[in-house]
């Protein structure tokens, strides 16, 4: 059917519903209306009808359908608000299955995301991990990989405030709230790692690596006392080093890990990173093994497992 038959049929529906508002046909109506809206490529009309649709409705299959696709027309037709309202009510009226849900509260994420809305973002990020941790029987791999990329931006942004803090005098005051929030970016991305979703653990891994490669440089960067005396310098400058060399090892290391899975075939931009992060770091050994398609020729073998508490534990 052509569009414009479909807007034909979408006016005759509409006139049966104006002529005869009482008929329990108007229901049935207003679906077809809202059908032949959608089929006519008018999406902001269609998403009203449907919209109508499950406000009027007993039928909750019906409803829930309804405001999906509503909620979708109204974002097609760069409706935002009200897209946002047709999936709030979604969300709020069915919970479950859980599945579906949370692919709604992440178009509301992504939603709020592009209207430049951090706060609300985050808040539903956080309900989308909280949701999905709670699901039970329910969680699935899509609810797993849905609520470990929302865990991950939220990790994400415990790091940054981590690396935007510098060490600066009084040394011992900084040096204290860079530790802290350290090891509150490591607790955040190494809980990625029980999702089982190999982007995302090559993603914290990767994360994590650098978290401790920025600790490392900056006790290396960090402002020195401005009262050292020349004598005490050297001794001064060895101890930084001293302090900053295992944490730069431990980036080393979690960047190793990464390889294995990129030997197992998770090739994506975290593991290749890795890679060249060790290309960098450790040229001597990477450099040569680095083939021009950035997969790993000859290197060591490694067994991908969680490594052991201490491997992170504080050197300070």
């Amino acid at each position: 059917m052509a569009l414009q038959d479909w807007s034909k049929a979408a006016g005759v529906f509409e006139g049966f519903r104006e002529s005869y508002p009482d008929n329990p046909l108007v229901l049935e109506a207003t679906r077809q209306i809202a059908l032949a809206y959608r089929n006519a490529n008018v999406p902001a009309r269609a998403a009203t009808e449907y919209d109508l649709l499950a406000s009027k409705t007993d039928d909750p299959t019906v409803r829930a359908e309804a405001l999906l696709v509503a909620g979708d027309l109204f974002a097609e037709a760069k409706s935002a608000d009200q897209a946002l309202d047709a999936y709030a009510r979604y969300v709020e009226a069915f919970p479950t299955p859980v599945e579906p849900a949370l692919e709604t509260r992440l178009k509301i994420a992504e939603i709020r995301k592009s209207a430049h809305d951090e706060i609300r973002y985050r808040e539903e990020l956080a309900e989308i991990v909280r949701v999905e941790a709670q699901a039970g029987s329910e969680r699935s791999t899509r609810t797993k990989t849905i609520a470990a990329r929302s865990a991950l931006v939220l990790a994400e942004e415990v790091q940054r405030q981590f690396m935007a803090v510098k060490l600066v005098q009084p040394f011992e005051t900084s040096l204290a709230d860079k530790k802290q929030r350290m090891d509150a970016s490591i607790a955040a991305l190494s809980a990625l790692w029980d999702y089982g979703i190999a982007e995302v653990t090559a993603a914290a891994t990767y994360d994590m690596a650098e978290t401790y490669m920025n600790f490392s440089r900056s006790l290396v960067e960090s402002e020195r006392p401005a009262d050292l005396a020349e004598a005490d310098r050297e001794e001064y400058e060895k101890a930084i080093a001293q302090e900053a060399t295992p944490f730069r090892e431990k980036s080393v290391e979690l960047h190793r890990k990464n390889l294995e899975l990129l030997q197992s075939g998770v090739l994506n931009a975290w593991t290749e990173k890795s890679l060249s992060r060790l290309v960098d770091l450790v040229p001597e050994r990477y450099a040569r093994n680095e083939v021009s398609s950035g997969v790993v020729g000859t290197i060591d073998s490694y067994t991908y497992r969680t490594p052991i508490p201490d491997i992170y534990g504080p050197a300070l």
